[in-house]
């Protein structure tokens, strides 16, 4: 084999396992939104949700389309095939599901120094067992959390403030301060729409579907929560802002999810807080978000 039909060959293989991760993000976002068989996959839809333009989702839902998970439809354009909670699904979801664990062991790894601040790629794939695809796809997605960057030349370093106790309580009062202004201001609104979305998912969680979902997604499902209601100030600042601190705090999240009493007790509040802004009790929403955040919490939920 040429030295340009073995490039080729990997440039193919990173391709067919990037369509197949892309596949997997859209099969756990339509597990996590309650969807079934025969639910439109809206384009823009599904490139807001996991923060991608449109052109990487296509290529998704090709994949999914390829493994017989999703059809195209005359005018609908694509739907689901199989529900995303079906054994039929599960393939997609495992190279999902692998990078949830690899991140969270390096995750644990960092917070517990057993990993040196300098590292290279060939010692991080070697270490756990990722091909050169798998790495740049977690490398490029803690870059973007703000806990570890390229260092000039070769190699990387994790920063040292993100996974101090310091930066923990330093994220948690900064979200005291900016949730629960964000409703208390005058242009304040959430739809009914949004609201009922919301509701039916945290009511599943609660339902029992928290026992089937990994650390990720439970952690997400809090961060996509908090990021909707503060969406209602209507103050992209906001948003912004509270990404930010919830990419930090993934770091965190990983730590221990031992009480589970504990997060069903989040997740009613969740709910508690969605009657308020149905209601438009914006003032009272704004006190109990302030105890919500300042509640002792499982590590990583709120």
């Amino acid at each position: 084999m040429t030295a340009t039909q073995s490039y080729r060959r990997s440039q193919g293989k990173a391709g067919s396992e990037r369509a197949e991760h892309l596949a997997g993000l859209i099969m756990a976002l339509a597990r996590r939104d309650g969807m079934k068989a025969g639910d439109r996959l809206i384009e823009q839809r599904l490139a807001d949700a996991l923060d991608l333009s449109r052109a990487p989702i296509r290529l998704g839902l090709k994949a999914l389309e390829a493994a017989g998970l999703a059809r195209g439809e005359p005018h609908r354009g694509f739907v689901l095939a199989k529900n995303p909670t079906s054994g039929a699904a599960q393939p997609a979801l495992a190279a999902v599901r692998r990078g949830e664990q690899v991140y969270a062991s390096i995750a644990g790894d960092v917070l517990a120094s057993r990993l040196s601040a300098d590292v290279t790629e060939a010692e991080l794939m070697r270490r756990y067992d990722l091909s050169r695809a798998e790495l740049q796809r977690l490398l490029d997605r803690i870059a973007a959390e703000g806990w570890i960057a390229r260092l000039p030349g070769y190699g990387w370093r994790f920063a040292e403030t993100v996974s101090s106790p310091a930066a923990q309580a330093q994220a948690m009062a900064f979200r005291v301060v900016i949730e629960p202004a964000a409703m208390a201001q005058p242009s304040y609104a959430l739809s009914h729409e949004v609201i009922a979305r919301l509701r039916e998912r945290q009511q599943r969680v609660l339902g029992g579907e928290f026992e089937k979902m990994t650390i990720g997604e439970i952690y997400q499902s809090g961060c996509e929560f908090h990021e909707e209601i503060i969406r209602g100030a209507g103050n992209p600042f906001f948003l912004e802002a509270l990404k930010r601190v919830n990419s930090i705090r993934r770091l965190f999240a990983y730590r221990s999810f031992a009480d589970r009493e504990g997060m069903r007790r989040h997740v009613r509040e969740h709910l508690r807080l969605l009657d308020l802004l149905e209601a438009r009790h914006y003032a009272e929403a704004a006190e109990l978000m302030t105890r919500h955040l300042q509640r002792p919490l499982v590590e990583g939920l709120s």
